[in-house]
């Protein structure tokens, strides 16, 4: 059976699958979670027709749309959007106050910290991995994630350097370490990514 806490609330037609975790206290919560006061916890909110796979954990305070998948042991933190008709595949993790599309497939295996952007229509290939600390913890430390526009592609394996760009309907080659920022409609592969292409009008989304 799944275990869900608080004041989660769940839409009309959704599918809860087993051992899933919905409504785990956020690190705003953790008196919450060390006390055991778990009625009190803010829960999560899930839209109507969603399909919750076996093992996900949703944290409190996230936010899921309509008619959003996860695959299998997704995890989804809190102060994290994520709009309708979107996948989340299965071992993604995405991390705190991430914003994420509508119609935003994310395969398996990705890796999305805090502070992340990812506008509609994004397709982000498995073991993707976006980061968003440049000094990894060294000095003063401010998490900028990257910046994904509307109808980008990005392929499988591809790294993503914190506070990058990625300019609408560009699409990165698999296995890319994406160091600059991105123009709309640019193909750009390699490492670091270099643009090798445009890409053409008829497959152009926006």
């Amino acid at each position: 059976m799944p275990e869900i806490y608080g004041n989660t609330k769940i839409g009309e037609g959704t599918f809860i699958g087993q051992g899933c975790i919905i409504g785990h206290p956020g690190k705003h919560e953790k008196a919450l979670l060390v006390e055991n006061r778990m009625d009190e916890v803010k829960g999560t909110f899930i839209g109507r027709d969603c399909v919750i796979r076996d093992g996900t954990i949703l944290y409190s305070q996230a936010t899921l749309g309509d008619n959003v998948q996860t695959g299998h042991n997704a995890l989804v933190r809190e102060d994290t959007v994520i709009g309708d008709r979107s996948l989340v595949g299965s071992n993604t993790i995405i991390e705190d106050n991430v914003r994420i599309g509508d119609r935003v497939s994310i395969q398996s295996a990705v890796y999305i910290p805090t502070n992340t952007i990812i506008e509609d229509d994004v397709f982000v290939g498995p073991r993707v991995c976006f980061t968003n600390d440049k000094y990894m913890g060294r000095g003063e430390i401010h998490l900028l994630g990257a910046h994904v526009e509307i109808g980008a592609r990005i392929g499988a394996n591809s790294t993503v350097l914190p506070g990058i760009r990625i300019g609408k309907d560009s699409v990165i080659g698999g296995g890319a370490v994406v160091t600059k920022d991105v123009e709309p409609y640019a193909i750009v592969a390699g490492n670091p990514a270099r643009v090798i292409g445009t890409v053409p009008e008829k497959h152009r989304k926006h």
